[in-house]
C-alpha cells in the first residue's frame, strides 16, 4: 500500500507540473485560435486552459449529440485538410469520435448543473468542467492500474520507476485536457490488470468500455487474444473463454459503425468516412518530416526525439526476443499491443500527434525503467529529457501551437 501511495504521489507531482506550466504559458504568452476552437471558450478562466483542438469536437458532441441523417455535401470543402479529395459519401466529421467520453461528460454536466447558479454557470462550462474532472480522475486511476499491472508483471521497484516515466511522458499533458487519453488508459489498464488477476468479467467489462472510448480502442482485445493462443495447447476451455472475450472486447468498433450506418445516412464504416472528411489520409509518417506538417528544424528535432523515445522498446525487443518469449512470456500480449500502436503511429497519424499516439505503448515505460535500474545516471538523464519535453509540450499545447496537438 505504501508503494501505491508513492505512485499516486508521483502522479500528483506530474499534474502540478503540467498545470503550473499551463498557467504560466496562458498568462505570459499569446495563443492563436482556429476554426475548431471557440475563442470565448478558450478564454474562460481556468477551464479554458484545458480546451484545445479536438476538445471542441467533444464539447459539441456532449452538448448536441451526433448529427443524424445524410449531411449536405455543399457545406463541406472540396478538399480535406491534407489536400486529398473528399470521399464520395460524406458522413458528418463528428462521427469520427467514439461516444463514451462525451457521454460521460454530458451525464456529469447534467447532474451537476442544477446545483450550480444558472446565472453564472450554463451547460457549456458545465461540460468543460465535467471533461476536466473526468480526465484528471481517470488519469489517477490509470496511474494506479499501471503501477499494479507492472508490479504484477515485474516487481515493485521497477513498477514505481515505470510509473514515473508513464506520468511524465511527453504525451501525458493530454491526460489533464478535455481529451479521451486519460479515460481510455484508465479503462485499458484496468482491463489488463484484471486480466492478470484472472478476473475475466471485470477485464472484459472495462475492455469493452475502453473500446467505446476511441477508434483504436478495439486493440485492447490483443492481450486477451494472445493469452488465449498461449493456452490453446494446455487449457482449451480457458483458451476458448479468452478468445471469445477478445471478440467481445473488440466488438464496440463494429457496433459503433453499424449504429452510424443507420443514423448517419447509410454510410459504412461511418467512422472511417467521417475521419476522411475531417483530415483525409495522411502520408506515411516517414514522409511527413519533409512535408508541410513540420516546416522548421526546431519542430523536426522535437518530433524526431519523441519518435526515438517511442521506438526505444522496439530495439529492446529485437535484441532480447528470446528472453521475452521465455522469461517474460506473460508480457507478450502487451508487446503485440505495442506493435499494433506502432503500426497506427506510422500509417494513420500525423507528426504532431506522435507523443499522444504513443501513450498506450506500455513497453516504453517498462524499458525506460529497466534502463534506469541498470544505469541510474543514464536513466536519470532520460527522465530529465522526458520531463523537459513534457513541459515544452504543455507550453506548445497551451499556446495552441499547430505543431503539437
Amino acid at each position: 500500500m505504501k508503494d501505491v501511495h508513492k505512485a499516486l504521489t508521483i502522479a500528483l507531482a506530474s499534474r502540478i507540473l503540467i498545470v503550473a506550466v499551463m498557467v504560466i504559458s496562458s498568462f505570459l504568452f499569446a495563443y492563436v485560435t482556429t476554426a475548431n476552437m471557440n475563442a470565448s471558450e478558450m478564454r474562460m478562466p481556468f477551464l479554458g486552459m484545458f480546451m484545445r483542438w479536438d476538445s471542441a469536437h467533444y464539447l459539441a458532441l456532449a452538448k448536441n449529440g451526433y448529427p443524424l441523417g445524410y449531411p449536405n455535401a455543399a457545406t463541406f470543402p472540396k478538399m480535406t485538410g491534407t489536400g486529398s479529395p473528399m470521399p464520395s459519401k460524406i458522413a458528418n466529421h463528428l462521427w469520427a469520435f467514439f461516444p463514451l467520453y462525451l457521454a460521460a461528460m454530458a451525464s456529469l454536466a447534467r447532474m451537476s448543473t442544477p446545483f450550480l447558479s444558472l446565472t453564472f454557470f450554463n451547460i457549456t462550462p458545465s461540460l468543460m468542467l465535467s471533461g476536466v474532472i473526468i480526465s484528471n480522475i481517470s488519469f489517477f486511476a490509470s496511474a494506479y492500474f499501471f503501477y499494479k499491472l507492472t508490479q504484477k508483471l515485474f516487481n515493485p521497484r521497477l513498477a514505481l520507476i515505470a510509473t514515473a516515466f508513464y506520468c511524465f511522458w511527453i504525451g501525458g499533458v493530454f491526460f489533464s485536457l478535455i481529451y479521451t487519453e486519460a479515460l481510455f488508459m484508465a479503462l485499458a489498464l484496468g482491463a489488463f490488470y484484471f486480466l492478470e488477476e484472472n478476473n475475466l468479467p471485470a477485464a472484459v467489462f472495462l475492455g469493452f468500455l475502453g473500446a467505446f472510448t476511441r477508434s483504436d480502442g478495439f486493440l485492447i482485445f490483443i492481450p486477451f487474444f494472445i493469452y488465449g493462443l498461449q493456452q490453446l495447447g494446455t487449457q482449451k476451455r480457458e483458451s476458448f473463454k479468452l478468445i471469445l472475450s477478445s471478440v467481445v472486447v473488440a466488438s464496440p468498433y463494429l457496433l459503433f459503425n453499424i449504429a452510424g450506418y443507420f443514423l448517419a445516412g447509410g454510410v459504412f464504416p461511418v467512422q472511417i468516412i467521417a475521419r476522411e472528411s475531417n483530415w483525409g489520409t495522411y502520408p506515411l509518417l516517414i514522409h511527413q518530416f519533409s512535408a508541410i506538417y513540420t516546416p522548421t528544424l526546431n519542430f523536426q528535432v522535437f518530433d524526431i526525439l519523441i519518435l526515438a523515445l517511442a521506438l526505444l522498446p522496439i530495439g529492446y525487443f529485437v535484441f532480447l526476443t528470446r528472453k521475452i518469449f521465455s522469461e517474460e512470456s506473460k508480457t507478450l500480449g502487451y508487446w503485440v499491443f505495442c506493435a499494433s500502436m506502432v503500426l497506427v503511429l506510422f500509417t494513420n497519424s500525423v507528426v504532431s500527434n506522435i507523443a499522444r499516439y504513443a501513450v498506450p505503448m506500455l513497453p516504453i515505460y517498462w524499458v525506460l525503467a529497466k534502463v534506469y535500474t541498470k544505469n541510474r545516471l543514464v536513466g536519470a538523464l532520460l527522465f530529465g529529457v522526458v520531463s523537459a519535453m513534457l513541459m515544452i509540450a504543455a507550453y506548445l499545447l497551451e499556446t495552441a501551437n499547430p505543431y503539437f496537438m
